[in-house]
């Protein structure tokens, strides 16, 4: 596909942005899953810590779809869009994104069960010997947690958005840059 150079450079310049800001993003996300998801009580150490894996490999697919967005620039050349490569590059993104949402629902399922099931078992005289007097329950850091767990999700979807935008034009826009 035939590029002007003005269009050419947006979408080297805007993939590259968007990728490594991506990359950035899911390194930060990865740690503050893992480091935070120790730091709260859940109803065991097994829930918590496949939430912590799936959370953490929500944020690796993640990575990977910002690696993909930050390679784009590759299939511009000489004014000219490689549409065989960007077509496998959308492909890859939305298998990322599948990847990300699979596991974001499992860590949030599996971490929603663990705070239900600290609430249920409040009353037994073992949890409380082994947790404290308070339920865990639905507190702002639990809801907080859930919501970062989720954030991998919608920024991997805001990735498969961004690419399917930059890697195959609109019409629209190849007429607005004069191509």
């Amino acid at each position: 596909m035939t590029l002007s150079p003005p269009l050419a450079r947006k979408i080297q310049a805007s993939s590259v942005v968007v990728g490594s800001a991506s990359i950035a993003l899911s390194f930060l996300i990865g740690i503050l899953i893992i480091v935070i998801g120790y730091q709260l009580p859940t109803a065991t150490w097994a829930s918590t810590g496949l939430v912590t894996a799936m959370g953490g490999l929500s944020a690796f697919f993640y990575f990977f779809s910002g690696l993909t967005l930050t390679l784009a620039p590759v299939y511009v050349k000489n004014g000219h869009l490689n549409v065989t490569f960007t077509t496998r590059a959308q492909r890859v993104l939305v298998t990322l994104c599948g990847g990300t949402i699979f596991t974001s629902i499992i860590s949030v399922l599996f971490f929603t069960g663990a705070v239900n099931a600290s609430v249920k078992s409040a009353g037994d005289p073992i949890y409380r010997q082994l947790i404290g007097d308070q339920p865990v329950g639905y507190t702002p850091s639990t809801i907080g947690y859930m919501v970062l767990l989720g954030v991998p999700l919608m920024l991997s979807v805001f990735n498969v958005v961004v690419g399917w935008r930059l890697l195959r034009p609109a019409p629209g826009l190849l007429r607005k840059y004069g191509t």
